[in-house]
């Protein structure tokens, strides 16, 4: 649920930033919260996954809320948070679902995990009225689909032992974590060349 919190604090922020109502923000940032995880959890698990994500509705109001009360005043700074919240929920509300999906195999984790990452930033962008940024910038869906790709990279390279996925173990969040540190590293170096 990480995920959820970081999506439902940046689409909080970037409420505020537009000159949202701080209630408008923390609606928005509940929505795009629990749409990544409920998109994933449904396709994989039906009924019982979208009880377990509506478990955790109180904590991504809170995100959000929290979030939406912070950014109001921040200007610059605010813009910089988003990016930051932003570019890591995409990170890892792609690679987890996409780590989550493996049991579909490589190319369904893919469109999983493309799906759970991107679906929240468009339903954000497209309540804003802002060109949504999956369309606009070149490297946030690629950013995207290259974390993805190196998750089922590292998730597939350890094939001589149980899969890491099924058994719980620690290599599942490092094949995370080594596909979000890389689509912040791309959003970094795209949002530099652009400054630039």
């Amino acid at each position: 649920m990480a995920a959820g919190f970081l999506l439902a604090a940046a689409a909080s922020c970037r409420g505020r930033l537009y000159g949202g109502h701080i209630t408008g923000a923390a609606v928005l940032g509940c929505l795009c919260g629990l749409s990544g995880a409920l998109l994933r959890e449904c396709l994989l698990n039906g009924p019982d996954g979208v009880a377990l994500v509506m478990r955790h509705l109180p904590g991504v109001v809170l995100a959000g809320a929290l979030a939406g009360a912070v950014s109001g005043g921040l200007g610059r700074f605010g813009e910089r948070l988003f990016f930051w919240l932003d570019s890591l929920s995409l990170g890892l509300a792609a690679c987890l679902g996409t780590l989550c999906g493996m049991r579909l195999g490589a190319a369904g984790a893919l469109v999983l995990g493309l799906l759970a990452g991107l679906t929240p930033g468009l339903i954000r962008d497209v309540a804003l009225g802002d060109t949504a940024r999956a369309v606009e910038e070149t490297w946030y869906a690629t950013a995207a689909a290259l974390g993805c790709m190196l998750t089922i990279l590292l998730a597939l390279l350890p094939s001589a032992r149980p899969l890491p996925w099924a058994t719980g173990g620690e290599w599942g969040y490092a094949c995370v974590l080594g596909g979000v540190l890389l689509v912040v590293l791309l959003r970094v170096w795209r949002g530099r060349r652009g400054m630039a």
